[in-house]
């Protein structure tokens, strides 16, 4: 008589589990590699809006030379343009703070600048934040930097824009 094997061997159980196995770390790798691609897409876009903040705050305000802007804290503005009327000059320190203070609030040390308390900053919406402008010519420079991953690589993004006014023409 033959007997006849019913069900499966051990090996067997193993390889499917082996290969199941595989799958399962496979898709969360993905799941991993999509979550850190996501996060650095919304930085991205955190920092063209902030670029683009303060380009459109610049255009607004043509004639007032918004150029050199260091990476350094932002400066404080005893004025509210909001609530009163301001100078081009006052208008510009306010804008340079108020955009600062958006991308980082905070010093290296975690503490919050003086100048973001008052425009009721005091979360950053970049790591590790910073922005700067420079001129050449009639080509305004924007640049926002940031921390990219907890290692402390950092990230920028430049915008370029010609900048035609009454003062320089193009």
């Amino acid at each position: 008589m033959s007997r006849r094997n019913r069900g499966f061997t051990v090996i067997e159980v193993l390889v499917a589990l082996l290969i199941t196995t595989i799958g399962i770390v496979g898709v969360a790798s993905l799941q991993v590699v999509s979550l850190q691609q996501n996060r650095n897409a919304l930085l991205r876009d955190q920092a063209l809006q902030a670029g683009n903040d303060i380009l459109d705050r610049m255009r607004a305000n043509p004639d007032t030379a918004y150029a050199p802007v260091g990476i350094d804290a932002p400066p404080s503005s005893s004025f509210d343009c909001v609530a009163d009327t301001c100078s081009r000059t006052q208008m510009k320190d306010f804008d340079i703070a108020q955009w600062k203070c958006r991308i980082n609030p905070l010093d290296d040390n975690g503490d919050l600048y003086d100048v973001c308390n008052g425009f009721t900053i005091t979360q950053a919406s970049l790591p590790g934040g910073k922005g700067s402008i420079t001129k050449v010519g009639t080509v305004h420079e924007v640049t926002v930097q940031w921390f990219s991953d907890r290692q402390g690589n950092s990230t920028s993004i430049t915008l370029r824009t010609q900048s035609c006014s009454q003062i320089s023409s193009c």
